[in-house]
C-alpha cells in the first residue's frame, strides 16, 4: 500500500453550523455533510427517500480537539430523515459527543480520510480563540466547506472508480511488465486513487487472506491486515495490473519486497539459503516448495514475466 495504516489523505473542512454542535436544541443528529463533499466519503445508495432512507456505512473516527486526542469511536455515515419528516441529509452521526460538546458555531472541523483504510477518518476540531484557528480561517477565506487546498484536494471516490476501471481494462490487454507513465507528473490524489483501486481489485480476486500462508488478521470493525503487493514494485514502474500482484499479509509482503522469498515458474515458494542463514527467518522454510494460493481466473494469476523479474532483481542470491 501507499502509506501506513494511520496515514491520512489531505484534509477537507467544514465551518460548523449551530446544528452541528452539541449546543443545538434537541442535539441535532451529528454533523451535516454537504452534497458537494459526498465524493470524499463511502458512497451511499442513491435511492434514499424521506420514508425509505438508504442504509448507512460504519466508519471509524479518531477524534481530536486541536492537537489533543479525545477518543476512537465507531460512527456512521448515513442519510438522516428524522423518521421521514425531512428530505434525506448526509450526516456523520453517532458517538461524536466528545467532539460536538466542545464545538460552537463557526468552529472549523477538519476531516481526513485514511489512505490504507478508506473507512477510517480523523476528525479534528479547530476552535475559535485557539492559536491554530486564525491562520486556518484566513487560509480558507469565505468558503464554508470543501478541500482545505483547492489545488491539492484529497482523492475522491470518482477517481478511485476511474482507477479501478483502468485496471480492469488493462486486464483485457496483453500483459506489460512496466507502466511507462508511472510516476510522471502524477499527483498524490492519483496515487491514492490507484492504490485503493489496486487493493480493491486484488481483494476481489484473492479474498482477505495471504496467498502464501492463507492467514490474515481482521479487526472487529472490519479492517483487514492483508495488502495488495506489487511483484515488480510500483516505485520501479511496475504495472498496476493483477498479473503483477498478489495479496499478502504484512509479514510476507515485507519479506517478498526484500527478497527473502520468491516464486518459481510453477508459482511455488522459493526461499534462498541466504535468507535461511538468519535464525529469525526460519519460519519461511515451512512454505518452501508450496504453491501460493491463486485466484480462480487463470488469466489473472501472477505472470511469468513478473516473477522472473523478481527472481532476477530482488530475490536474494
Amino acid at each position: 500500500m501507499l502509506d501506513s495504516t494511520f496515514a491520512f489523505d489531505r484534509p477537507l473542512f467544514k465551518r460548523l453550523a449551530h446544528n452541528d454542535t452539541g449546543q443545538a436544541v434537541g442535539h441535532q443528529a451529528g454533523v451535516l455533510i454537504p452534497a458537494a463533499m459526498d465524493s470524499y466519503f463511502p458512497q451511499l445508495a442513491a435511492t434514499a427517500t424521506a420514508t425509505n432512507p438508504a442504509p448507512g456505512i460504519d466508519i471509524v473516527a479518531d477524534l481530536f480537539d486541536g492537537p489533543t486526542y479525545l477518543d476512537e469511536v465507531t460512527t456512521r455515515y448515513q442519510y438522516q430523515t428524522w423518521g421521514g419528516t425531512r428530505s434525506p441529509e448526509r450526516r456523520i452521526t453517532g458517538n461524536l459527543t466528545p467532539l460536538r460538546d466542545l464545538a460552537q458555531a463557526d468552529d472549523i472541523l477538519l476531516i481526513e480520510r485514511g489512505i490504507a483504510d478508506p473507512n477510517r477518518y480523523r476528525l479534528t476540531l479547530v476552535r475559535q480563540g485557539t492559536d491554530a484557528f486564525a491562520p486556518l480561517s484566513a487560509r480558507l477565506g469565505n468558503r464554508r466547506f470543501g478541500p482545505v487546498e483547492l489545488a491539492d484536494p484529497p482523492s475522491s471516490e470518482i477517481e478511485a472508480e476511474h482507477a479501478f476501471d483502468e485496471i480492469t481494462e488493462r486486464e483485457q490487454q496483453p500483459f506489460q511488465l512496466f507502466d511507462s507513465a508511472a510516476g510522471l507528473i502524477e499527483s498524490k490524489t492519483r496515487k491514492v486513487a490507484r492504490s485503493r483501486a489496486f487493493q480493491a481489485r486484488l481483494l476481489e480476486l484473492y479474498g482477505p487472506s495471504c496467498a502464501v500462508c492463507s492467514a490474515g488478521l481482521t479487526h472487529p470493525k472490519g479492517t483487514i491486515e492483508v495488502e495488495a503487493a506489487h511483484i515488480v514494485p510500483r516505485g520501479l514502474k511496475g504495472a498496476d495490473d493483477p498479473r503483477n500482484g498478489m495479496m499478502l499479509c504484512r509479514q510476507h509482503h515485507w519479506a517478498f519486497d526484500y527478497g527473502l522469498f520468491g516464486l518459481d515458474d510453477q508459482l511455488r515458494v522459493i526461499v534462498p539459503t541466504a535468507a535461511l542463514a538468519l535464525p529469525t527467518n526460519a519460519v519461511l522454510s515451512q512454505y518452501a516448495g508450496q504453491q501460493i494460493r491463486l485466484p480462480q481466473l487463470n488469466a489473472l494469476r501472477p505472470s511469468a514475466a513478473s516473477i522472473a523479474w523478481h527472481r532476477t532483481n530482488v530475490l536474494l542470491g
